[in-house]
């Protein structure tokens, strides 16, 4: 038998003995460091081992296998190998040199002579380091070893280092080397969904797909989520239609994920289910709240009605049991559509059913009422909602103050406010706001609840805090009327908490300013919201151009209008209203070219310009050259007209054709296509242009 030295990542017979044969002679090897010791980075640490490229190891081993060795002595002496060439780091070499000696060896069973934590604390050390690949490829070589790799590494850390170096294929690689393979291929498509990375999400299912000895529903159903949670159904219509082609019938949870991923699409939902029956497959409760949810999205109340019906019957009959979602569901159907008495009569079935109402159903009749401008009966149900043990959100809190805002109860609304946040007052204060019109149209729809004592409230708010956002702030702005400091201290208040004001917190600042015709702090606003690092959306410009409109600063409204255009903010249609809606009467032919070219701005972003209005400032601002003369006054009004009543005009085309073109250039007046009155009107532009210009020149000479 040979006596071996194990150096470094090699194995080396020891100089021979009296049973080796003479032809077998020691190998004298020189210390060095091969090309992939110097680069790679899992490289061995700087010691006296001697090491051996790979080729060497490989020729030592062609000698054990025409040598008379047993295969678990080879097996040992591998083993050792591997040992070291782990210890000294020297991992690539060993993942090399493994898989040349399995070509050579064939079957070598490992799992008896490794041991298995020097392994598992290198990987670990591996998969720390960010070296995924590595650990992966070393795991997959040692696994056709026979070597268990399930205790190794935590599969969750590695499957985590693949989504967040978007590596699908390498998690799907070591997914496939573990027994709890399939549970972990939708763990891998379930984080990349939660990563918003759908491509790299489909093409671990590409890949899984290959690995796949027959269909899993659990992987189909979750790259469907999946699709759903990054915001594309076609994806998920696509693959659904990959299954049809495959001939592989989709389950009821596959089929209830797709009806939810493409709720938006009532149509597609419905032949869903129509397809779903014809397969042979009974629809769930699940399966009929996805659909009421459809109908809740497209605003299909009749057919939300007509399904709840149906379902009734169905739980009347005992096949199924209406729940808490169906419940919750059909009341947001009709809530949404502003039937708050429909929903309080679901209400009235869920109780009596049994079924206690979740946040979602409290919130949904919370807001029917509150749009039906019910402020009493939102916040008697918001009492009832804390009677029952139920835990608002912030929603509820802030659709009683929207109530309270919209009801112009403002007083009310911050008393509320202040008495959430402090938990030392309660939303039943005693106080009577009811209308003669509220307190009848409750009467016919349901029993008002009795006030509930307000130490019995107390022990809810305390138990369910109040946590303003900065939605609630912005409703509470919006009652400061035109109280500015009061609006500004909401809004340091806003920050002191943590909060930040957003689009909407500045644009009802800025309104408020025109309540009081606060030009110049409409202005700073502005610059406040640059300075912050937030760009004025189109709705500051908007309202900020509104506040000057309205304090009769012009000049100032235009200079904003075009600073929007310069930040590349494109204004919308209320925005060209309010600039042509500024003024009754023009002044001067400049204020009037800049008004047409406000107009033609407006024409040329695609907006259906509103020329009645237009038309009247022009023929009041012509109509200074023949003021004297009262007998035009009737014959020039083509305006009066109704705008329905009129094509879309070309007398401001001509008009602003005309005027934006410097005097000397105009050798003709074009009238053609215009009226007798309308022709007229365009030669009197023309001629108040002209003598304006006249008088302009006569002033500087």
């Amino acid at each position: 038998m040979r006596n071996f030295v194990i150096l470094g990542s090699s194995i080396i017979p020891s100089s021979p003995s009296s049973s080796t044969p003479q032809h077998r002679h020691t190998h004298t090897i020189k210390p060095h460091k091969t090309s992939l010791q110097k680069f790679h980075p899992l490289s061995p640490k700087n010691n006296s081992t001697t090491l051996i490229q790979t080729p060497l190891i490989l020729k030592e081993f062609e000698t054990v296998l025409h040598g008379t060795l047993d295969s678990d002595v080879v097996a040992e002496l591998l083993a050792n190998a591997v040992l070291m060439g782990i210890k000294d780091r020297n991992v690539r070499i060993v993942i090399d040199t493994l898989n040349k000696v399995e070509k050579g060896l064939g079957e070598i069973s490992l799992s008896t002579h490794l041991d298995a934590s020097a392994i598992a604390n290198e990987c670990c050390y591996m998969v720390s380091c960010g070296h995924i690949e590595e650990a992966v490829e070393l795991m997959e070589v040692l696994s056709r070893f026979q070597l268990s790799i399930a205790q190794l590494v935590q599969p969750s850390d590695i499957i985590k280092r693949c989504v967040l170096s978007r590596k699908p294929t390498l998690a799907v690689r070591y997914a496939t080397l573990l027994p709890q393979a399939h549970i972990l291929f939708c763990n891998i498509i379930s984080r990349f969904g939660k990563s918003r990375d759908l491509a790299s999400a489909l093409r671990a299912y590409d890949a899984m797909k290959k690995k796949l000895e027959r269909p899993n529903m659990y992987i189909y159903r979750a790259i469907i989520d999946t699709c759903g949670l990054c915001g594309d159904f076609k994806k998920s219509r696509y693959i659904y239609e990959d299954l049809l082609n495959q001939k592989i019938t989709p389950n009821i949870y596959v089929f209830n994920s797709l009806m939810n991923v493409n709720a938006r699409d009532l149509n597609y939902s419905l032949n869903l289910y129509q397809n779903m029956q014809k397969l042979g497959l009974k629809p769930d409760m699940t399966s009929y709240n996805i659909l009421l949810k459809a109908c809740c999205v497209a605003g299909r109340v009749d057919l939300a009605q007509d399904m709840y019906k149906d379902l009734k019957h169905l739980e009347s009959m005992g096949q199924l049991k209406l729940d808490v979602f169906t419940y919750s569901t059909i009341i947001k159907v009709f809530a949404d559509a502003k039937l708050w008495q429909m929903a309080l009569r679901i209400k009235h079935d869920m109780q009596s059913a049994g079924v206690s109402l979740n946040t979602v159903a409290w919130s949904s009749l919370i807001s029917a009422c509150a749009h039906a401008g019910l402020v009493e009966q939102t916040i008697q149900l918001f009492e009832e909602m804390l009677s029952a043990g139920c835990e608002p959100n912030t929603q509820c809190f802030n659709i009683i103050l929207h109530a309270c805002v919209e009801g112009c109860q403002y007083d009310r609304a911050f008393r509320f406010f202040n008495s959430w946040k402090g938990n030392k007052m309660l939303v039943s204060s005693g106080e009577n706001y009811n209308s003669n019109s509220e307190q009848r149209d409750t009467d016919n729809v349901t029993t008002v609840p009795k006030r509930i004592s307000s130490s019995h409230i107390l022990g809810f708010i305390e138990r369910f805090p109040f946590q303003p956002t900065t939605s609630t702030y912005n409703i509470l702005l919006k009652a400061c009327g035109a109280n500015y400091y009061h609006a500004k201290a909401l809004i340091n208040e806003m920050r002191t908490i943590g909060l930040s004001p957003n689009q909407i917190s500045w644009s009802i600042l800025i309104g408020i300013c025109g309540g009081s015709e606060n030009v110049e702090g409409a202005i700073e606003i502005l610059r406040t919201m640059v300075d912050a690092g937030i760009k004025p959306d189109v709705v500051a410009y908007t309202t900020a151009i509104k506040v000057c409109v309205e304090s009769k600063n012009f000049s100032q409204a235009l200079k904003l209008y075009e600073e929007m255009k310069s930040y590349e903010t494109h204004p919308n249609l209320v925005t060209y209203n309010t600039l042509l809606r500024a003024r009754n009467k023009y002044g001067s032919l400049r204020e009037v070219q800049q008004c047409l070219a406000v107009y033609q701005d407006m024409r040329k972003a695609g907006f259906k310009a509103n020329d009645y209005y237009l038309e009247e400032l022009i023929e009041e601002w012509c109509e200074g050259v023949i003021q004297d003369n009262e007998d035009y006054e009737v014959e020039f009004s083509t305006s009066k007209t109704s705008e329905i009543e009129r094509p879309q005009s070309i007398l401001l085309e001509k008009i602003a054709a005309h005027l934006l073109m410097r005097v000397a250039d105009i050798l003709a007046i074009d009238v053609q296509g215009l009226t007798k009155v309308e022709a007229r009107l365009v030669i009197l532009a023309v001629l108040r242009m002209i003598k304006e210009n006249y008088a302009i020149a006569f002033i500087i000479i």
